[in-house]
């Protein structure tokens, strides 16, 4: 879970990547932030960008090993049944960092491609 932030002249988003992630993360990569308030299935959804990742992992009480990263908010509101909602900080979101493409098919296969080249190894 991630939540907003303020900053001096904008709201942000402070999110973790994990130890197994950040490999694949960067600056300038597209973000999907999902309101914790709200089902964003009905009410939609933020798209942001990935400002900035830390170097440097902190520890996380629940995760281990993380690395903060920051993503500045374009908007400040939502609408929620034709009411503006206003972000504010400490609401909590999720935030889905998109790392590359897949088809279908490989997300399917993925399990079997990898334990079936283990499969018949002898030890």
């Amino acid at each position: 879970m991630h939540a907003v932030v303020p900053n001096e002249d904008a709201l942000e988003v402070e999110a973790t990547v994990l130890n197994k992630d950040i490999g694949f993360v960067r600056p300038g990569q597209p973000v999907t932030l999902k309101l914790e308030s709200v089902p964003y299935t009905r009410y939609g959804y933020l798209e942001d960008t990935v400002e900035t990742v830390s170097h440097d992992a902190a520890q996380d009480e629940h995760l281990g090993l993380v690395f903060p990263a920051r993503v500045r908010l374009n908007k400040s509101a939502l609408m929620v049944d034709g009411v503006t909602v206003s972000l504010t900080p400490g609401m909590s979101l999720s935030a889905e960092i998109k790392t590359g493409k897949r088809r279908l098919i490989d997300y399917v296969l993925s399990p079997l491609q990898r334990h079936g080249g283990e499969a018949f190894r002898e030890t």
